[in-house]
């Protein structure tokens, strides 16, 4: 069983093994990382030069070890183990305790893991420390009218067919410039300018896209767009990442936005998760398209420097949100 960090060389057979794996997502793969223009590195476990375990750990925009913006899942990942789940659970505490001995010496580790990563408690033994977090995504294996009947009835529904019935229409592809403004003007309403640079999300984007796993969806009232959102999607998932509305918007456009997109995705991609889940304005909305709840955990290194900067992360929310 061989520890080591991956070569660029073998960032190939990284990213094949990030698609077979339970707990991978686009958002281990190196070329996802290279497009968010971040600082990062691959620890693996390899048995006879096939990776069995491994993890990005990638610098976030602050140079800490954590997740970057727009990387909603990193953490362990492991291959697929053939046995009983004795067999399979034995496998991944062998790997994990390996990989948690090398984690102990990162003082800032602190990720968001895949809802499929379930057991932690090899790193619980080396004093790492996990907080529940929540996402709600919908299970397209189910049919469009089954996703849409399990829609709130008062609000989502009655929204969809309001905004319908006013003649909003639903676009895809927008413009960049079109999609920067409301997602800039959402953050500047709320008090705060948006946390990454134009110029930033503008080359994520085309990287994105010449990839084909980035689509935009707009709402337009009259020729004008008053609501955009933006997903990242592979075989696995659709992941929405941006959402942007104009004051002006009328009642339901936004609703009836996201839906359009749930219908884009529905033969895609296997789920449709809807990122920032727990944030106070966008969990009541967002859990009204009916999506199953679905834990993940967030997994620190629990020392100091954490605990501090969790403490900060508290008092700003209760600053910024009032809770």
């Amino acid at each position: 069983m061989e520890l080591s960090y991956l070569e660029k060389s073998e960032y190939s057979k990284w990213n094949q093994f990030v698609d077979e794996s339970n707990e991978g997502s686009i958002f281990s793969k190196s070329w996802y990382l290279d497009a968010l223009q971040i600082d990062y590195k691959i620890l693996t476990i390899k048995l006879r030069d096939e990776i069995k375990a491994g993890i990005v750990l990638a610098k976030n925009e602050i140079n800490i070890y954590s997740n970057p913006m727009f990387d909603k899942y990193l953490g362990v990942l492991y291959s697929n183990i053939l046995g009983d789940k004795h067999k399979v659970t034995s496998t991944q505490y062998k790997y994990l305790i390996r990989l948690t001995q090398e984690l102990k010496k990162i003082g800032s580790f602190d990720y968001y893991f895949h809802p499929n990563f379930k057991n932690h408690i090899p790193m619980h033994w080396q004093n790492f420390v996990a907080q529940v977090r929540y996402t709600y995504i919908i299970d397209n294996s189910n049919s469009l009218d089954l996703i849409y009947n399990n829609f709130q009835k008062k609000i989502i529904k009655k929204n969809i067919q309001y905004a319908q019935n006013r003649g909003v229409t639903i676009k895809r592809d927008i413009d960049f410039e079109t999609f920067w403004d409301l997602v800039n003007k959402t953050y500047l309403r709320q008090g705060s300018k948006a946390p990454f640079s134009k110029e930033r999300i503008k080359k994520y984007i085309q990287i994105l896209k010449s990839k084909d796993c980035f689509e935009s969806f707009g709402a337009f009232e009259g020729g004008k767009c008053v609501a955009v959102c933006g997903l990242v999607y592979e075989e696995k998932s659709s992941y929405l990442l941006f959402n942007g509305i104009d004051t002006s918007m009328i009642r339901g456009a936004n609703a009836l936005m996201i839906w359009e997109s749930i219908k884009y995705f529905h033969n895609k991609c296997a789920f449709y998760d809807f990122e920032g889940s727990m944030l106070p304005g966008a969990e009541p909305f967002f859990r009204k398209f009916g999506g199953e709840l679905r834990v993940y955990y967030n997994i620190c290194n629990y020392n100091a420097f954490n605990f501090l900067k969790k403490k900060v992360k508290m008092f700003y929310k209760k600053i910024r949100f009032g809770r």
